[in-house]
């Protein structure tokens, strides 16, 4: 998986608002070893677009066609 450039990071503050995960759930997921992987750029904690696009794709709830259920 390639990784995106420094300048494509992302913060917490923006995968909050990406995501609309707060802040704090993002923090706490980094303690607990969970949630969307980042990367601990000295103090700085970053995420990877691409890190980010998969945990939303993983939140994807499919759903049948309401016209198929009516078939019998």
């Amino acid at each position: 998986m390639p990784v995106a450039t420094l300048t494509e990071l992302l913060t917490p503050e923006e995968v909050s608002e990406l995501t609309g995960l707060a802040l704090d759930t993002l923090a706490q997921w980094r303690s607990q070893k969970r949630g969307i992987p980042y990367l601990k750029i000295g103090r700085a904690v970053r995420y990877d677009p691409v890190e980010v696009q998969a945990y939303l794709e993983r939140c994807r709830v499919s759903v049948s066609d309401p016209h198929e259920r009516r078939r019998k």
